[in-house]
């Protein structure tokens, strides 16, 4: 009976850590994981718009903010709770951050529309 016990409490263990997964990746895939990438990243943008309101042209890269290099792939990108913000600066007044929802796709931050687009 106990052999039974420790096997029923083992498969249903099992289960619920099956179900946790799966419900982290609907939540992923879904707007959840990016809004709130989106949201974490409003503190970077706002560091990227005082930096360039004090010297009149946006940062070459993140190190220009403070952050430590993380040259990963030959681009610069910066970590904040657990999501990889990458950089590119277009011009001396326009630039882009942008991060991986999923292979071949990214979220896309533009300067000069101040809004989100999938690309």
């Amino acid at each position: 009976m106990a052999k039974i016990k420790t096997i029923l409490i083992s498969l249903t263990s099992f289960f619920v850590f099956i179900a946790s997964i799966l419900a982290f990746y609907v939540w992923w895939c879904t707007d959840g994981s990016i809004r709130h990438a989106e949201k974490t990243a409003i503190p970077l943008i706002e560091k990227i718009e005082n930096y360039k309101e004090i010297n009149g042209k946006t940062p070459d890269s993140f190190v220009d903010l403070g952050f430590a290099p993380d040259d990963f792939w030959g681009g610069m990108r910066t970590e904040r709770k657990g999501i990889a913000y990458w950089y590119e600066k277009i011009s001396d007044t326009h630039y882009l951050i942008y991060f991986d929802i999923s292979l071949g796709e990214a979220m896309y931050y533009h300067s000069y529309t101040k809004e989100w687009d999938i690309k």
